[in-house]
């Protein structure tokens, strides 16, 4: 039976954008206060994900963009000296100063940089911008998304007089894009419009100009075989200095290549060479191609008839000799991409294929040449920080990772809740951030204080830790990582010092993605469930040895299947839990099993009013009666908190509308000594015995955080502590103490 979590998880996702509108405009009186005690960075500090490629100046510093990351999340520009060591020159905003910029950056004699974001500035529909050597940035140009152009994907080109030109991706008077000039006054004037069919619409890539004032580019579709409806494969065009265009080539979509996303470079006797993304259509692998300036193309390379790999996204350089270079994105096998070197002979020679792993993946960028042979570019994934890398190749094709770009070390997505201790510190995970970007668990004091514990590294000990941690009375932590190990997840222990265990790794016959956390019993013995293993999950135990017991395996079908919650333990070691499928209705059950591992399904959901899909597990009070929540049903299909008897007798306490009282509770439920439940359900809320519900918090998605999925803890006074996934002073999520007022 299929696992449904991909469409809850969905679903999810739908409804915090839904409800953050809600908390915002309609939201109750808060009958709570909240005190942020941390926040975490939204994004690495120094930026991420680096889609342009660099320039390098006469020291031999590096200068670049990264598309997010930053201060503020929308971008950096930065210089990384030869030793490596980075500095962040501007961080966008987002705002007036632009964000996200995807093209690099030019610099004049005197150090200056040029560019272009794609978003921001005025309107948001992107920027021209100059940056000073100190750092110090002026925009010249705000596009409006009219006449002017709008969303400019690539750079610009600097001329003598100090004028500016690039295109834009949309806008103009038929908003299928612009080629435009900006003055150093920042006056623009546009000096082609594309209006579609056989000139060409959609210029990805910029302008590059030859001493006579013409300039020369790409479209991205358009073109001869647009008539006739098709949207046609792109052009070469040239625009002379009184803005006439001539179509130098059009692409037929054949093995000619089609969709040239990159410009083009030209030599001294007037060839331009390029690439296109495809082939055949969108269903080949891309070529590089010549063209000569009577208009006539040579195909020089079609990666679909090599190992050099495929999709050319950027364009290429070339030497002193005639010999191209260039990247694709994907190696002949999967994601990783390849550095490649063509030859005047058309012999393909792949420099370097990406791992995916600490070398980098995803080179979007091209690559520069030094007079010594060595090339640099930089790859949109992986590194050691999972954000990208700035790459150094010598003549011999060795690699050096000169810089990688690094996630929040603070961490980032505290997708689980926390728990506390005597001394009233709090312990959870985040499932990003850290050194490698792939989670850590942290103590945070009472004062708000972070600690770092571990960071995960992505190997034995685990990937993206999705769940809390439980602390046993010598003040180890024990959890889970949903992968890693041998891919298939970890059990870990972290000892004081923040020494990590690997107790059990998974490997699908005995489990796998243990996506809830675990519980411990007085001998030490662990217990949790898996989503895989068997047919639709498991439930297991781990002694303090590391050997695993697989406690149970799901079928599917009347006895549930799908496991995202873990259990819990009564005093005679019988557990308790529940799944996400299955049962009588496949809508999820709610299950107990004893001691010798034999199962009893104690209630099926039907879906209907009594709820469905209870992504949380239950607990239990001192009468045996078990509490929790459905992520789905009720009768506003927006989920339920339920009670069951120890007969099997299930009482819908609260049904959620899905508006201002919450829905969709990805987290269960705690109980207070008068009989309280406490839970979040996109807000944090109170049901009293009666099943009264009171808001005690809702939150905007601000500063206060939003999306508290991971549910909440209480202290002896009151006071409920919890995270929420994002939002906070920097968009990574808080943690946060709610008081009663």
């Amino acid at each position: 039976m299929a696992i449904k979590h991909g469409y809850v998880n969905g679903i999810i996702g739908l409804l915090w954008a839904v409800c953050a509108s809600v908390g915002t405009s309609v939201a109750p009186a808060q009958t709570a206060s909240e005190v942020v005690l941390h926040n975490f960075a939204t994004s690495p500090p120094r930026g991420a994900n680096p889609w342009a490629g660099v320039i390098r100046d006469a020291a031999g510093n590096f200068y670049g963009t990264a598309t997010t990351g930053g201060p503020h999340g929308a971008g950096v520009v930065y210089r990384v000296d030869p030793s490596g060591q980075e500095m962040v020159l501007h961080g966008f905003t987002g705002g007036a100063d632009g964000g996200y910029p995807y093209a690099g950056v030019i610099a004049d004699p005197e150090g200056n940089l040029y560019g272009t974001t794609q978003w921001g500035g005025t309107p948001g529909l992107g920027v021209v911008y100059k940056l000073d050597k100190a750092g110090h940035e002026t925009v010249l140009y705000n596009f409006t998304g009219g006449a002017d152009g709008s969303k400019p994907t690539a750079g610009v080109i600097l001329d003598e007089a100090g004028n500016l030109y690039g295109t834009t991706f949309l806008g103009g008077t038929a908003n299928l894009g612009v080629v435009y000039k900006v003055d150093p006054a920042g006056h623009e004037t546009v000096l082609y419009n594309f209006t579609g069919g056989v000139n060409g619409n959609y210029p990805q890539s910029g302008v590059i100009r030859d001493a006579a004032g013409n300039l020369y580019g790409t479209t991205s579709v358009g073109g001869a075989a647009a008539i006739g409806g098709s949207a046609g494969y792109g052009v070469v065009y040239k625009l002379d200095p009184a803005g006439n265009e001539t179509v130098l080539y059009s692409f037929m979509g054949g093995s000619d290549g089609s969709h040239p996303y990159a410009g083009v470079i030209r030599d001294a006797a007037g060839n331009f060479y390029g690439t296109t993304q495809y082939s055949d259509g969108s269903a080949g692998w891309g070529v590089v191609y010549k063209l000569d300036n009577a208009g006539n193309e040579t195909v020089l390379y079609n990666f679909a008839n090599g190992p050099g790999g495929f999709y050319p996204y950027a364009g290429v350089i070339r030497d002193a000799a005639g010999n191209l270079y260039g990247t694709t994105v994907y190696d002949g096998v999967g994601m990783g991409g390849t550095v490649y070197k063509l030859d005047t002979a058309g012999q393909l020679t792949v420099l370097h294929t990406f791992t995916g792993g600490t070398d980098g993946f995803e080179p979007y960028a091209g690559v520069l040449l030094d007079a010594a042979g060595n090339l640099y570019g930089t790859t949109c994934q992986g590194g050691l920080g999972g954000f990208g890398t700035l790459y150094k190749l010598d003549p011999a094709g060795q690699q050096t990772v000169l810089l990688n770009f690094m996630g929040a070390l603070d961490g980032s997505l505290p997708d689980a809740g926390v728990i506390r201790d005597a001394d009233g510190n709090l312990y959870g995970t985040t499932n990003s951030g850290g050194t490698a970007n792939l989670g850590m668990v942290y103590k945070l004091d009472p004062a708000g204080h972070e600690t770092v514990l571990h960071s995960f590294t992505g190997g034995a000990d685990g990937i993206n830790p999705q769940t809390g941690v439980i602390r046993d009375s010598a003040g180890n932590l024990y959890g889970t990582t949903e992968l890693g190990g041998t891919g298939q997840g970890v059990v870990y222990k972290l000892d004081p010092a923040g020494r990590e265990t690997m107790l059990y790794t998974f490997t699908v016959s005995d489990g796998g993605l243990p996506c809830a956390g675990v519980i411990q019993d007085p001998e030490g013995n662990l217990y949790g469930t898996t989503l895989r293993g068997g047919a639709a999950g498991v439930v297991y135990k781990v002694d303090p040895s590391g050997h695993e017991t697989v406690l149970y395996t799901f079928s599917g079908g009347a006895d549930g299947g799908a496991p995202l919650a873990g259990v819990i333990r009564d005093s005679d070691g019988n557990l308790y839990g529940t799944t996400s499928n299955g049962g009588a209705a496949d809508w999820g059950v709610v299950y107990k099993l004893d001691t010798a591992g034999q199962e009893t399904v104690l209630y099926s959901f039907t879906g209907g009013d009594d709820g469905g899909y209870p992504r949380a597990g239950v607990i239990r009070d001192t009468e045996g009666n078990l509490y929790g929540t459905t992520f789905n049903g009720g009768a506003s299909h927006a989920g339920v908190v339920y009670k069951l008897n120890p007969e099997g007798q299930q009482q819908v306490l609260y049904t959620f509308t899905g508006g201002s009282d919450g829905g969709l509770p990805y987290a269960g439920v705690i109980i207070d000594p008068a009989g309280n439940l406490f839970g979040t359900a996109q807000v944090v809320y109170k049901l009293n015995r009666a099943g009264q519900e009171t808001v005690l918090y809702s939150f905007t998605g601000g500063a206060d955080g939003g999306s508290p999925i991971g549910g909440v803890i209480r202290d002896a006074v009151g006071n409920l502590y919890g995270t929420g996934s994002y939002g906070g002073k920097y968009g990574g999520g808080v943690v946060f103490k709610l008081k009663p007022e």
